[in-house]
């Protein structure tokens, strides 16, 4: 049976990784790292539709709420496993479904890999702080 109270989750922790994932994706996607060739690569201006941007934020929670609830139905407890739970998600949901960008709309794999990069390193230093700071 499955012994799991939402009570158990440290909601500072919680905050912290989703404001953390955010910065790094806006830290990854800069001009200055990869944004411009972001840019190059979509044809798009590096510039955020408004009106997705409150949605976006609430995406990126829903994500490390998820990412939580993961960590704590496994009872990890020691930072890099929280971090293992992040790269076998990002492995196991977010690969295979930047892959069907690859098949369908047949994006550049550079592109495949810019995104995919960004959510690597995004999701895993989530995990290790969700599952580090219980």
């Amino acid at each position: 049976m499955i012994n799991f109270q939402f009570s158990n989750i440290n909601l500072l922790a919680v905050f912290t990784a989703w404001i953390i994932h955010i910065a790094m994706g806006l830290v990854w996607f800069n001009p200055k790292l990869f944004g411009n060739k972001w840019s190059k690569l979509t044809g798009k201006e590096l510039k955020p539709a408004p009106q997705w941007i409150i949605p976006g934020f609430i995406g990126h929670l829903f994500m490390i709420i998820v990412l939580v609830i993961l960590i704590k139905l496994v009872n990890a407890n020691d930072g890099m496993s929280g971090l293992l739970i992040g790269l076998l998600a990002w492995l196991g949901f977010i690969v295979p479904m930047e892959i069907g960008e690859l098949v369908w709309e047949k994006i550049p794999f550079k592109l495949f890999l810019l995104r995919t990069g960004n959510q690597f390193f995004g999701i895993a230093v989530s995990g290790y702080i969700l599952d580090a700071w219980q």
